[in-house]
C-alpha cells in the first residue's frame, strides 16, 4: 500500500513540478507565435454595397442580387419573375 502512495506522490510532483510547469508554459507561448508568423497579417474585411429586394425588401450584397431588365435588384429569381411589390 505504501508503494502505491509513493508512486502517486511522485506522479503528482512530476505533474506540478516547477521545472515541468515552466517547460509547458514555454511550449504554449511558442505555439501561437509560430501559427501567426506563417499566416501573415490579417486582411481587413471587404466592404460591399447592400441593396434591397424590390419584391420583399430583404437586404443583400449587390453582387448576389438578381437584376431585371430595368436594373432593379431582387433576392432570388422567383422574386424577379414575380416583379416589384405593389406596396
Amino acid at each position: 500500500m505504501l508503494k502505491y502512495l509513493l508512486i502517486a506522490v511522485v506522479v503528482v510532483w512530476l505533474l506540478y513540478s516547477p521545472f515541468l510547469r515552466k517547460a509547458r508554459q514555454l511550449k504554449r507561448k511558442q505555439r501561437p507565435a509560430a501559427t501567426t508568423a506563417t499566416t501573415g497579417p490579417a486582411q481587413p474585411p471587404q466592404v460591399e454595397d447592400m441593396v434591397a429586394c424590390a419584391h420583399c425588401g430583404v437586404h443583400l450584397p449587390a453582387s448576389e442580387a438578381c437584376r431585371d431588365t430595368a436594373g432593379r435588384a431582387y433576392c432570388s429569381a422567383a422574386h424577379r419573375d414575380a416583379g416589384p411589390s405593389s406596396h
